[in-house]
């Protein structure tokens, strides 16, 4: 009797282990079904946000050309809205441009005042990202041929490239990977820390100036 009750208690075991075996796989296949449809679901969402932001895109591109703007051949059949440059080839659209041989061309810098102040390139005009919505109108004109924009590492330019271009811009150039890429000439004090004391301390001289009137 004790060892059909062991048989008996080996079978049940038995059983509710296969049980127990077929529950976590069919749980694994659920996870795995509910991870496709997961994954299914955020690849047609993606899907979806491209589709629109190339058809916004188009749009734009249709009303410059129905306002007489001249479209660029290149953004209409990549589907973007401005250019991008490595740093090298900013420099060298800038020495064109101060040796008389390219077109006519803008600067605009996006970052910080602190930034700005430490390093800029040379007759970049300061806008920062900040107040371009309020400022892009009376301080960059729409007819220039190159308008570049440029940050420290790219993203507040590629930002500020999307607004202006739905502004009507279409002469748009960002600096890849930005100003820390760039090798050429620079105006600045070389230092934030700089910055800050010369904002705060007037010079010896200056005190010394006001002690004796």
């Amino acid at each position: 009797m004790t060892f059909l009750i062991v048989i008996g208690i080996g079978i049940v075991a038995g059983g509710m282990a296969l049980v127990w075996w077929r529950l976590k796989s069919l749980t694994q296949k659920v996870k795995d079904v509910t991870r496709q449809q997961y994954d299914g679901q955020n690849e047609l969402r993606e899907t979806a946000r491209q589709q629109s932001e190339a058809l916004a895109i188009l749009r734009l591109q249709l009303a410059q050309l129905a306002s007489g703007k001249e479209l660029d051949g290149t953004l209409v059949r990549t589907g973007n809205l401005y250019h991008q440059a490595s740093a090298d080839e900013v420099r060298q659209m800038m020495e064109d441009h101060a040796a008389g041989t390219g077109s006519d061309l803008v600067v605009v810098d996006v970052r910080s005042q602190k930034e700005f102040l430490a390093n800029h390139v040379p007759g970049a005009k300061h806008i920062p990202f900040e107040h371009l919505e309020t400022r892009f109108q009376a301080e960059i004109p729409k007819e220039t041929k190159t308008i570049l924009v440029y940050c420290a590492q790219g993203e507040r330019s590629r930002l500020a490239c999307d607004f202006l271009s739905r502004e009507g811009y279409t002469t748009l150039v960002t600096m890849r990977d930005g100003f820390q890429k760039w090798t050429g000439p620079v105006l600045g004090t070389g230092s934030l820390d700089l910055v800050q004391i010369q904002s705060r301390t007037p010079p010896n001289n200056v005190v010394r100036e006001r002690a004796q009137s």
